[in-house]
C-alpha cells in the first residue's frame, strides 16, 4: 500500500474508511512516488488524476461488507454531480442511483437514493488551485475547464448509466459506499464483482461472485 502525508478533513470524516493524502501518481512513470502529481490525457480528451488514499478499514469479505451497512442494493445510476468541500484535495461525486432490486435495508423497488464518494469529474483548474505545494505553469481558460476524472487509487466514482450493486451506510440524508470504494460492484448480467486498485488485488480482493450467492449470503447474514 503507498504512503503519503494524510490530510484529515471531511473526505476522512465522511468516509471513515480511507483518507486522501496529498499524493498524486502517474500512468507515464514506471516508479512513481507519492509525492509526484501528474496527469495522463486519454483518448476521450479526459485527463485523469490519480490520487493515492489511506485505507483506514479494509473490507475484505461479504460478511464485513454486510455489517457495516444500513441498505444494499442493486440499482442504475441516473445522474451524477459534484461537491466540493473547502479545504480538500478531493471533489466528491453524489449519485442519484434508482433502486431495481433490495437485497438487505429499508428502502424500497423504484426508489432513488444518493450516494456519495471521494472523487469523480471536476476540472484542471480545481485540480491545480487544490494539489498543495506543487507548482502550476499558468492555465489557459480552455486549459482550465478541461475535464478531468479525479480517481481515488486508480479507481473512478460512479458515473451516469452505470448498474451497480451497492453496499451502503447511512449519513444524515445520503448514503456512503461502505469502505469508501469497496462496498461497490459492477453488475454484469448475474454476476458481480467490484474492482480492486491495480496491485492490490490480493489485499482488495474482487469477491468476483454470482448475484444470486451474494444475495444469499447477505440475508443469512441479516437474519
Amino acid at each position: 500500500m503507498k504512503k503519503g502525508f494524510i490530510l484529515m478533513g471531511i473526505s476522512a470524516i465522511l468516509l471513515g474508511s480511507f483518507v486522501v493524502v496529498s499524493a498524486f501518481s502517474t500512468n507515464t512513470e514506471t516508479n512513481a512516488t507519492a509525492t509526484k502529481k501528474t496527469t495522463d490525457e486519454t483518448a476521450s480528451g479526459f485527463i485523469t488524476v490519480d490520487t493515492h488514499a489511506d485505507i483506514v478499514r479494509a473490507y475484505n469479505d461479504i460478511p464485513s461488507l454486510t455489517k457495516a451497512s444500513a441498505i444494499v442494493i442493486e440499482g442504475d445510476v441516473m445522474s451524477t454531480s459534484t461537491k466540493y468541500y473547502k479545504d480538500e484535495i478531493a471533489p466528491c461525486t453524489l449519485s442519484q442511483v434508482k433502486v431495481s432490486k433490495v437485497i438487505s435495508g429499508d428502502v424500497k423497488i423504484g426508489d432513488v437514493v444518493t450516494f456519495q464518494e471521494t472523487g469523480g469529474i471536476t476540472t484542471q483548474k480545481y485540480v491545480s488551485e487544490r494539489s498543495r505545494g506543487r507548482d502550476f505553469p499558468p492555465l489557459s481558460e480552455v486549459e482550465e475547464n478541461k475535464q478531468v476524472d479525479f480517481k481515488i487509487n486508480g479507481l473512478s466514482a460512479m458515473k451516469k448509466d452505470e448498474k451497480v450493486l451497492l453496499f451502503g451506510e447511512r449519513y444524515q440524508d445520503i448514503y456512503l459506499v461502505v469502505g469508501g470504494y469497496q462496498g461497490k460492484f459492477k453488475v454484469d448480467g448475474n454476476k458481480i464483482e467490484r474492482q480492486s486498485p491495480k496491485g492490490d488485488e490480493s489485499f482488495y480482493p474482487t469477491l468476483k461472485m454470482s448475484q444470486s450467492s451474494l444475495v444469499n449470503e447477505v440475508q443469512q447474514l441479516k437474519k
